[in-house]
């Protein structure tokens, strides 16, 4: 059977059983409860409006004549006076027709919105005698992982329902599951013979996707990672993004790195000219995205690092190594509020496959002088001029054996934009759990822009395991300043002992 006639109320499926003659007749009807939507009629014109000048007294018979005379001296200038003088024609004028129409349909129920409900259960015998009593109603929402109780009345039954008379109440859900969900609404009652009776009925929709959400994690210099976020508006109708915020796990940090009015961004308080009196004060001066239907879409891009305060600060990430969600909350085409998070995003393709070293790590940082007084990125050096890359050794074993294993850090692979102004292998000798030890390389960028520092390796003097090898340090090479040139300080010499001799000198192509 059908719950109602509207195309707006859900279907049901069919009670079990048949009610026997003469019994009492009731059912449930459930609608769902939805902001009003705006109908644009068009434009239509208003015909002539006449005004006589006694319209303009009001204010003089309440004592202030004086605005009342000024008023009607200003609209007699401004119109168009007829053949008595004081009649005003006023021109026609055209207005934007409009209304808000209630929604004829069910509509689609997205994710993350609350869902509302009006369930009534009534008594619908055309037998003035079919009295039912002890009503006591129950609602419950399913859905494919749980059953949730909305509502449960069955404790406390209500009064009698007479033919014709009907229970009214709301229920409200934040929708926070895909697919299938099932109204399920039960009443308990006694019929007019005394009989305790059963009626279930079941309300059916789906819940979609109202935002589809891609991201993607890029490695980046010195341990970094760079999280891009695509927000696309799944739906038929235009959605108002509010905010789209990472939010990092412990031991992470972030930072929104999104340009302010990015992409198609539009900030809604003040204008161009600086005037911070018009726009929407609930927006404050942030930039919000407006989605526009199935097609529109926001862009974000947020840094990653790891606390600067744990023991790991400068490792890499592992691919499995959870970063954070995003919360989106959002706004319809009437105002009713949105939000989702996402699930949990991990590393992925930007964090390394390496064994975690159990032994002795390697950490890498860039040293440079002069430091680039425009630049804050630690990572920044000059063009064909020489910077250190610092190689801080920690032992990490635990047991005595360990602890007294000689090292070597050998460079195994060179890059072809970067290159070492010395020996490619360097003795470290055993290094004691807790301690550190620096090695000095000097290098040369050979070219502006992006370039990738030679692949190290700590292995072991005898048997030449590998303890550590993390992937190369990505450095930015720029142009130096004439002033900058003439202040350069040669790097330092390595602090560690040379294993094998330099390769022969050779001066680099400009």
């Amino acid at each position: 059977m059908q719950a109602n006639d509207a195309s707006n109320v859900l279907r049901v499926t069919p009670a079990s059983g048949d009610a026997s003659a003469g019994a009492p007749t009731c059912a449930f009807r459930v609608m769902r409860l939805r902001a009003a939507s705006y109908e644009h009629r068009g434009a239509h014109g208003v015909d002539d409006v006449g005004l006589c000048a006694r319209d303009f007294d009001v204010d003089r018979e309440r004592g202030d004549g004086v605005h009342g005379d000024a008023r009607a001296d200003g609209a007699r200038e401004a119109s168009t006076s007829t053949g008595g003088g004081d009649t005003l024609v006023w021109g026609r004028a055209r207005a934007s027709s409009g209304e808000l129409a209630l929604p004829q349909s069910f509509g689609a129920v997205s994710l993350g919105e609350t869902f509302t409900s009006f369930v009534t259960f009534g008594n619908f015998s055309s037998n003035v005698n079919a009295i039912v009593r002890e009503v006591g109603l129950k609602v419950e929402l399913q859905s494919e992982r749980q059953r949730v109780t909305l509502y449960d009345g069955t404790k406390t039954p209500g009064a009698a329902l007479r033919p014709g008379e009907k229970m009214d109440l709301i229920v409200t859900k934040d929708l926070k599951e895909l697919g299938a969900h099932t109204l399920v609404c039960s009443a308990t009652y006694y019929d007019d013979k005394g009989e305790r009776k059963y009626l279930p009925q079941y309300f059916k929709f789906k819940v979609a996707n109202p935002l589809n959400v891609r991201t993607k994690v890029r490695l980046a210099p010195r341990g970094r990672a760079m999280l891009e976020v695509c927000i696309e508006n799944a739906t038929r109708s235009a959605l108002l993004l509010e905010n789209a915020r990472f939010d990092a796990v412990d031991g992470i940090q972030s930072r929104a790195m999104t340009p302010e009015c990015g992409g198609h961004a539009v900030r809604f308080v003040g204008d161009e000219n600086g005037d911070e009196s018009g726009g929407l004060p609930s927006l404050g001066s942030r930039a919000v995205y407006q989605l526009e239907p199935s097609t529109g879409a926001a862009h974000y891009l947020f840094e990653i690092t790891r606390d600067v305060n744990s023991v790991d600060a400068h490792e890499a990430f592992d691919p499995k190594t959870p970063l954070g969600k995003i919360e989106l909350r959002w706004r319809g085409n009437m105002g009713d509020p949105g939000r989702l998070q996402t699930q949990i995003i991990v590393a992925g393709g930007a964090g390394t496959t390496d064994p975690r070293p159990t032994t002795a790590k390697i950490t890498q940082r860039v040293l440079v002088h002069p430091r680039p007084i425009d630049d804050a990125d630690v990572s920044t050096v000059y063009v064909e001029q020489p910077f250190v890359l610092r190689v801080t050794i920690e032992g990490l074993a635990e047991n005595a054996e360990d602890a007294t294993r000689a090292y070597v850090l050998r460079v195994k692979d060179v890059a072809s934009g970067v290159f070492i102004d010395g020996p490619r292998s360097y003795a470290v000798g055993a290094i004691a759990r807790g301690s550190t030890r620096d090695v000095d390389i000097s290098c040369v960028a050979l070219g502006s822009g992006v370039q990738q520092c030679p692949t190290l390796a700590l292995v072991g003097a005898l048997d030449d395991a590998i303890a550590h090898a993390p992937p190369a340090l990505q450095i930015f090479a720029i142009r130096a300043s004439p002033k900058s040139s003439a202040h350069a300080v040669k790097a330092h010499a390595p602090t560690a002992s040379v294993v094998d001799a330099p390769p022969p000198a050779h001066s680099p192509a400009s």
